[in-house]
């Protein structure tokens, strides 16, 4: 843990202008409702702004078209979101190990590992190479002929298997799978056949994949997870896709076998992507979704199958009414054969 910050340093850091007093000293991060005296806390919701107005914390991070009641020290930033992430990064800088191997760890003869750390209890594959800097914990495992970028971080139970390459700076959590058996079947008289999953995983720079998440290898191309791509946990992306780049996957969410997800694609918890899709650069899916057409770029879409937004948000409210139209078109169905047994 790093700081204390005075006000006026973590302006300069963040690029940001002081509001206030730039000498007070700042020791946390903390939320609204409990920071200190000493704390710097940020304002990105608007809906928070009672609580920021009566908070008791030292400092606040502000949008500059944001105005807080009373005498407050404040640091006006363009985003306060990422000045967030960043004094958050100040205060708790990420500090690899110091390279060497652990005498329990298992590095094949032909692996290269100069200038990382490894684990007591990881395995590196035959032919492998782990690149200056990157952390490999207890119990990971780099497959034969894998690469792994500089500065990354295998944490524990993390799974790469035999020809994946990763990128610098990639970070996977615990349990992740990266190249595991992509989900190819020929179905038959005879049951399943199995399609051989030669295919590699491709991961970018700056990627990271959440515990319990998986990445597919394909039968013949690789599956690709592109620069900057963020996958939660619980994710599952399928063989011979291909991620975009920062792309966020969110909890539960998965996409097919050979669809290719564009740039900044946000796919909410729990969406499902079908195979063989063409999905745009910035499309936002709501939760819980299921996108089983082609999406053009900058679509917003929500539903089960997805539709665009707005139109499922109309269709969600007339959806409650449903019981009573039917009741009153019976109604009107049962006037109407009154009328005509009249006649």
């Amino acid at each position: 843990m790093a700081g204390p910050f005075t006000v006026g340093e973590l302006a300069v850091a963040l690029g940001g202008e002081v509001r206030g007093n730039a000498d007070l000293l700042l020791t946390a991060v903390q939320p609204l409702a409990t920071a200190g005296p000493s704390a710097i806390s940020f304002l990105s919701n608007r809906k928070y702004r009672r609580v920021a107005e009566s908070s008791e914390a030292g400092c606040l991070l502000v949008a500059p078209d944001v105005d807080v009641s009373g005498e407050r020290t404040m640091i006006v930033c363009d985003d306060p979101y990422v000045g967030f992430a960043e004094t958050m990064a100040l205060f708790h800088p990420y500090t690899p190990p110091k390279p060497g191997v652990d005498p329990r760890a298992f590095v094949d003869p032909s692996a290269c590992v100069e200038g990382a750390r490894i684990e007591a209890f990881a395995w590196i594959g035959p032919g492998s190479k782990i690149g200056f800097g990157t952390w490999v914990e207890s119990g990971a495992v780099v497959g034969a002929g894998s690469i792994v970028g500089n500065n990354c971080r295998l944490m524990p139970n993390s799974v790469v298997m035999d020809g994946c390459l990763l990128g610098d700076r990639v970070w996977l959590n615990p349990g992740a799978v990266i190249g595991g058996e992509g989900f190819g079947f020929a179905p038959g008289p005879q049951g399943h056949t199995k399609i051989p999953q030669a295919g590699g995983v491709q991961i970018g720079n700056d990627v990271e994949v959440g515990s319990n998440s998986c990445v597919d290898r394909g039968a013949m191309e690789s599956t690709q997870v592109r620069d900057g791509a963020k996958l939660d946990n619980f994710v599952q992306v399928g063989h011979a896709a291909d991620i975009g780049e920062h792309a966020l996957m969110v909890a539960y969410s998965g996409v097919a076998g050979s669809t290719k997800l564009g740039k900044g694609v946000v796919l909410a918890a729990k969406t499902a992507v079908l195979g063989h899709l063409q999905i745009g650069d910035g499309v936002q899916v709501g939760v819980a979704s299921v996108v089983s057409k082609d999406q053009p770029s900058g679509a917003k879409v929500t539903g089960v199958p997805a539709i665009e937004h707005r139109r499922w948000l109309r269709s969600a409210t007339a959806f409650s009414d449903i019981p009573e139209l039917l009741t009153r078109i019976r109604e009107m169905e049962q006037r109407i054969a009154d009328l005509e047994a009249k006649k």
